[in-house]
């Protein structure tokens, strides 16, 4: 096989947004918003109206690839297959422009993302100077591969972007999931048409409702006023001695942070379902828990016989109105615990724990599926590269 510098196979950075141009908004792509090739976030910015990051800067075309140069080993990276219309990624990104005539965008986009490059990277990015662990476009342009015929590429491409494709469609799966959780939620518990002793929902079925001085509306006859504190454990995490930001066979439970997992430990805190919201920093993302973990200093840790309910009366809870801090966004254990909310009858409560439960239970199998084929993915990554396997071996 042929070998060439990476810079012999695409363009880095060729497109930037001049800074007079003519767009009426921008869809901005941010380094955090983008990981292992999964975009959770693009903002639609209007020109002088929102206020448009200086870092707004990287013009992004079809097929481009985007390497985050600070912090590799987080993995901020992803190939654009089709971008939306004008969108714009941060100058945090390396963007690479593959040489379609010499090598296909997403067989290129698999050999710079493999394990061995990403920890390559990272072990240069420990040894710059600037204040965040980083590396210039420079080292990857400077990567060598070997090239296989482009037909061969294009074979290898295809085996590796069906793992991503499947991992996309959980993805999508869990949305659709995730978002009828919510609406039972909303039509049992804010619209109070829970399944009544018929099957009916309950208020629009004429069920009877009584005042509720202490949230000012009706609630449901039978069902109490109480605080969140009364369904539930609330205590804050902690700093754990140690920490690595990579997974290891000796660091390997994750350290949750207020809206990610942002590290890896030696032990844990918690072996139990548990959520997990954020108590410094970031508010508002309410992050399921399921196996060992360790929740960190910035976070708050909710524990219940109800986890499915609790884990609905946190995503709708207003955090801007319990925050403290002035300089840094802090919620107290205590604002979280008084949070006034209807406790429903136990027969409601344990038919919604049943249905949401079973939903949930959908979305965790999903996420298992997609740590599998992720995993075999990388697997096979290098292995399919090296030519050490052929792709007629491989039945998918």
């Amino acid at each position: 096989m042929a070998k060439y510098k990476v810079s012999d196979l695409a363009a880095f950075n060729a497109v930037t947004l001049p800074k007079k141009h003519s767009l009426d908004y921008i869809q901005y792509l941010d380094t955090a918003s983008l990981t292992t090739g999964i975009i959770s976030e693009v903002k639609k910015l209007t020109v002088g109206i929102d206020a448009i990051p200086s870092r707004a800067q990287r013009v992004v075309s079809a097929n481009d690839i985007l390497i985050s140069t600070v912090r590799p080993n987080q993995k901020h990276y992803g190939i654009i297959k089709q971008p939306v219309p004008n969108m714009i990624a941060s100058s945090g990104f390396a963007t690479i422009s593959a040489n379609e005539e010499m090598v296909s965008p997403q067989y290129l986009y698999y050999y710079l993302t493999q394990e061995e490059i990403t920890s390559y990277l990272s072990a240069i990015a420990e040894t710059s100077t600037s204040t965040f662990p980083a590396i210039t476009p420079s080292v990857i342009k400077d990567l060598e591969m070997e090239l296989p015929p482009k037909e061969r590429q294009l074979e290898i491409a295809a085996i590796l972007s069906a793992f991503d494709d499947k991992i996309k469609l959980n993805i999508r799966k869990n949305f659709v999931l995730e978002r009828m959780a919510q609406a039972i939620y909303k039509q049992w518990f804010v619209d109070f048409n829970f399944p009544d002793a018929n099957g009916e929902p309950y208020q629009a079925s004429g069920g009877e409702m009584v005042w509720s001085e202490e949230l000012g509306r009706p609630i449901p006859s039978g069902w109490s006023i109480g605080c969140l504190d009364d369904i539930a454990d609330i205590a804050s995490g902690k700093r754990p001695a140690g920490k690595s930001e990579t997974r290891s066979e000796e660091y390997n439970i994750p350290l949750v942070g207020a809206s990610s997992v942002m590290g890896y430990v030696n032990q844990a805190l918690y072996n139990e379902p548990i959520l997990v919201i954020g108590r410094v920093g970031t508010h508002g993302v309410v992050q399921r828990c399921q196996t060992e973990c360790w929740p960190s200093d910035n976070t708050l840790v909710i524990q219940s016989e109800g986890y499915e309910y609790v884990h609905q009366v946190l995503k709708h809870i207003d955090y801007p109105s319990l925050n403290r801090g002035s300089t840094q966004p802090l919620i107290t254990q205590t604002d979280v615990k008084n949070t006034k909310l209807a406790l429903p009858d136990p027969e409601t409560a344990a038919l919604f724990e049943q249905t949401a439960g079973v939903l949930y239970e959908r979305v965790e199998n999903n996420k298992r599926q997609s740590e599998a084929c992720a995993a075999l993915r990388d697997t096979l990554i290098p292995r399919l590269m090296s030519g050490k396997l052929a792709p007629a071996a491989i039945a998918y």
